[in-house]
């Protein structure tokens, strides 16, 4: 990983800059409770939600 790239520290996406990383967060993360439970991706083991399949990828692993 390039030591000027920045990761979220919620879904792992990598990012050039701050503003390109606040702006996802806004977009991707800060969305109200109701919308973030229609677009959740549930674990068919425990139920755990997730925003984003890597999440639930590495949940399973």
């Amino acid at each position: 990983m390039d030591t000027n790239t920045l990761k979220c520290p919620i879904c792992g996406a990598q990012f050039n800059s701050q503003e390109e990383l606040d702006s996802h967060a806004k977009q991707m993360h800060s969305k109200t409770e109701e919308h973030q439970e229609e677009h959740s991706i549930m674990c068919s083991k425990c139920g755990l939600k997730v925003n984003v399949e890597d999440q639930l990828e590495k949940h399973k692993s």
